[in-house]
């Protein structure tokens, strides 16, 4: 029923494209019916892979284009007042986001760019008791022709009998992240296709309070999780959906074991972190991971999005050396100067590029120029590190005043400090400053090494780890 229905609609465009071609007719008249009809095929084509999940609603099509932007978009009507109200205001903010991140700025309007760019957006909805409703959304964005790899995918839940929207954590028990977590990796890890693919830190991924059992969707079989493209496994397994049973979701568990505090011997052992921002750079960061390999050190990496994208196989022999690699934004904006709808495009942009490259998304982030208001940090998906010790080695270009800025500044025992991976000077400065700490008794680590072991803590989403707690 739902195809037939599908089907008739692609029809009308057909319909539309050929009624009104008399001579009186202007080619862009024309021109406008053969984009409308290119339209909704790719419409019909996107929506069909949601149809069989469309439980309950009435879909609604719309093909609509302004100037250079394009949207393509289905959604229920349910005929439920205040829950069709608080859909349509959520597809106007889908809508509102995606306006934000392709509308040319001031400076690309004077030089006359601009992405011709398609918003998609799909649902999928399910019943799981008589008025309990989960609506799933599906976006995917296309520029100049090229449909982005990641969808991204947002759940809301709705009590039809009160015709109110209710939050996720309202339907989970205390043990339901614990529960998804134990299920989940069990599954993933000794079944097919799932056991060979998955990344090999699913452990840290799956966590209890990693973030990714905080959506789901209710259905009549269980709890049915969303795990995005690239997040567990590489590109080509898609976007990954598991359904838990209620059974399983309902088991008790055992409490977990207390933390093992850190050892007195670790937490007194020597430890420094050397970071380098705004690469890579194939000259530089690659003569600064020559002397890390030599000497067997870490180092964390804070790279931008854009240079992740151009010089893929600098970042892949970053991690592979064991390094730390996170992100310095896309392209070093002023995040205090950005609006919270700029924030979340460089972000996403961000993590698009590292899941690219690297397969995951950026766990954690250094602000350019150090500046994190308290609005930005609420928008920011990782931990943010800042630093302890500033060598200035952008300013100096010097490896002996960056050598200098380092061996003058004291205890370096839990310190962070800040250099910049695109520097030859930098590279210079590495290669006599990793023995000669050494040589002094420091293990060089990562930032997020260096918070578990002096600290004790699991580093946290959102939580700024700034100049004074690595004094």
């Amino acid at each position: 029923m739902r195809m037939k229905r599908m089907l008739a609609f692609l029809l009308m465009g057909i319909l539309l494209l050929s009624c009104g071609c008399s001579a009186n007719s202007s080619s862009f008249s024309l021109l406008n019916r053969k984009k409308t009809l290119e339209l909704t095929e790719k419409g019909v084509s996107y929506w069909a892979q949601y149809l069989e999940q469309q439980e309950i609603g009435k879909p609604q099509d719309v093909v609509e284009q302004e100037n250079h932007l394009s949207y393509l978009l289905q959604y229920p009507e349910i005929g439920k007042e205040r829950i069709d109200a608080r859909i349509s205001e959520i597809v106007t903010e889908i809508r509102n986001a995606f306006d934000a991140e392709f509308t040319p700025t001031e400076e690309e309007k004077k030089e006359k760019k601009q992405t011709d760019a398609i918003l998609y957006l799909g649902y999928e909805s399910y019943l799981a008791k008589e008025n309990q409703l989960s609506l799933v959304f599906f976006e995917t964005h296309e520029a100049n022709g090229e449909l982005s790899p990641h969808t991204q995918i947002q759940v809301f839940h709705f009590d039809l009998e009160k015709d109110a929207e209710v939050t996720a954590e309202s339907l989970q028990s205390d043990s339901f992240a614990k529960n998804a977590s134990a299920y989940t990796e069990k599954y993933f890890t000794t079944t097919e296709p799932y056991k060979n693919g998955i990344f090999g830190n699913y452990k840290t991924l799956l966590a209890p309070d990693a973030g990714r059992f905080d959506r789901f969707a209710l259905t009549k079989d269980g709890v049915l999780f969303y795990f995005d493209r690239y997040d567990l496994f590489p590109g080509s397994y898609g976007v990954v959906r598991l359904t838990i049973p209620y059974a399983e979701m309902q088991k008790k568990i055992e409490e977990p074991k207390k933390e093992t505090p850190v050892p007195k011997e670790i937490r007194n052992k020597k430890m420094v972190a050397l970071t380098y921002d705004d690469g890579p750079n194939p000259k530089a960061t690659n003569a600064i991971l020559d002397v890390l390999e030599k000497y067997d050190a870490r180092a964390t990496f804070f790279d931008l999005g854009s240079l992740v994208e151009k010089y893929p196989d600098v970042v892949k022999r970053e991690e592979a050396l064991g390094c730390e690699v996170g992100s310095h934004s896309y392209d070093h904006k002023n995040f205090n100067k950005l609006t919270n709808a700029e924030i979340a495009a460089d972000v996403q942009k961000t993590a698009a590029a590292f899941r690219k490259v690297l397969g995951r998304d950026p766990a954690i982030f250094r602000p350019p120029y150090g500046n994190c208001k308290d609005s930005v940090k609420k928008q920011l998906p990782m931990s943010i590190y800042l630093w302890s010790i500033d060598t200035l080695d952008w300013k100096s270009r010097d490896a002996k005043a960056i050598v200098d800025v380092v061996k003058s500044a004291g205890n370096l025992d839990g310190k962070v400090i800040l250099m910049h991976g695109i520097y030859g000077s930098t590279a210079e400065a590495t290669a006599t400053l990793v023995p000669y700490l050494q040589k002094q008794g420091y293990e060089l680590v990562t930032v997020s090494e260096l918070v578990e072991a002096k600290h004790g803590e699991t580093p946290q989403k959102g939580k700024i780890y700034g100049y004074s707690y690595f004094k």
